[in-house]
């Protein structure tokens, strides 16, 4: 099963991209420095990147430029940044999470049914993650473009820069140009992945997650099913083993409890400013595309960010909402085991009182929250998008009514 995950496009990208921004784990104390000097590099280039652009939004005030486009940039940064400082914060834990999921969800031997989920799991994750990475790097790529093709045709004097750097220096010329060029797209690069890559390796988890809930569900429910055709006296002497098959049960889901748990303590500062920024950067995203006077180049910068932040939040959202529905199942699961055909011995009681506990236990679900105030689902995803309508509308109201004052 591990050699299968290997050959994962999922997990092998989400593992080439937090490898990049320096939070992954190594036994090598030469590869953990080169991790750590990629970490520093990675929040030093988030925080060059805010200065750049607060000094951009500073000049633009003052001059009456495109402010909205400003500060669409600034708020993306910030989220960026704060995602790598509270992932730095609980690196520990967010890679014990990593290692919990290699050693307990994929190295271990499944029958074919559980394999069937597991692979359903996998497809879901290929999907979210190739199309949210591939919407992102089009996003750099097309930040990184549009100068060349804003330029096209112009002189040297002309030539423009991803950002604007507002110094008293000849930016425009041979080899400044080149060198603020190059350190921007570094940035770029940096920022863009901080922005997705967390979240892509969070879907991974929180979808395999829901698939060992599902997989729980299954296995309480085929707890005594193959004895159904013995004999009462041969059921009797089986007790003690379906106790132990139950009892292993109950360990994988508090197994599976403490592990949302930790899901849960580092991901919901992150989740509760994904839904309390989204819907703000959905408006902002859709203004430039639908509203703003923008050139073509730059207005396909924020196609791909309004198409990358709605599926991003679809897909934060669908990983939820799918660990809340499952461990919610497992009740099913539990109730749905053989316990009519057991006999009222000791252990068919024991069995029956404890299934009735599970199924307790099961019915306070699982649910990943933002930061406590509320559970995150589908629901939520329907309200933000909702949200983001009524501010765009406002915004171009608001817009129009200036313009014709």
């Amino acid at each position: 099963m591990q050699a299968e995950y290997r050959l994962d496009i999922s997990i092998n990208l989400s593992t080439f991209l937090l490898k990049n921004v320096g939070v992954w784990m190594s036994h090598d104390p030469g590869e953990q420095r080169r991790m750590r000097m990629l970490l520093v590099c990675t929040v030093w280039m988030l925080l060059l990147g805010i200065v750049i652009n607060t000094r951009d939004l500073y000049f633009t005030m003052l001059y009456n430029g495109d402010i909205l486009y400003v500060v669409t940039n600034n708020i993306t940064l910030i989220i960026s940044l704060v995602k790598i400082c509270n992932i730095i914060i609980y690196k520990g834990k967010f890679l014990n999470l990593i290692v919990d999921m290699q050693e307990n969800f994929w190295n271990v031997d499944y029958d074919y049914h559980e394999k069937e989920i597991l692979d359903d799991c996998k497809k879901i994750c290929i999907f979210f993650i190739s199309s949210v990475t591939t919407i992102g790097i089009c996003a750099i790529i097309s930040y990184l473009m549009t100068p060349f093709v804003a330029q096209s045709g112009s002189n040297e004097s002309e030539r423009m820069l991803p950002f604007n750097v507002w110094i008293t220096f000849p930016v425009t010329r041979t080899p400044y140009y080149e060198i603020i060029f190059f350190i921007q797209a570094i940035c770029l690069y940096y920022i863009g992945i901080s922005s997705f890559c967390f979240d892509n390796i969070f879907c991974i988890m929180a979808v395999h997650l829901a698939g060992q809930f599902r997989i729980l569900r299954y296995r309480l429910t085929k707890l005594c099913e193959q004895e159904i055709y013995e004999k009462d006296s041969t059921l009797t002497k089986q007790m003690h083993k379906f106790y132990e098959q139950f009892k292993e049960c109950v360990r994988h889901h508090q197994a599976l409890i403490d592990y949302h748990q930790n899901l849960e303590n580092v991901y919901t500062i992150i989740t509760l400013g994904q839904v309390l920024v989204f819907s703000v950067l959905i408006c902002l995203f859709g203004y430039q595309v639908f509203v703003a006077t923008a050139s073509f180049a730059r207005r396909s910068i924020f196609v791909f960010m309004l198409n990358g932040s709605m599926f991003l939040l679809f897909m934060v959202t669908y990983s939820c909402n799918g660990v809340t529905e499952h461990s919610d199942n497992v009740a099913i699961g539990a109730y749905s085991a053989l316990w009519t055909i057991v006999p009222m011995d000791k252990f068919g009681r024991m069995l029956r009182k404890d299934l009735i506990m599970v199924i307790k236990r099961s019915r306070r679900v699982c649910c990943l929250t933002a930061n406590g105030f509320f559970p995150v689902s589908l629901e939520t995803y329907t309200k933000i998008l909702s949200t983001a309508v009524s501010y765009f509308t406002l915004l171009n109201n608001r817009i129009e009514n200036a313009n014709g004052l």
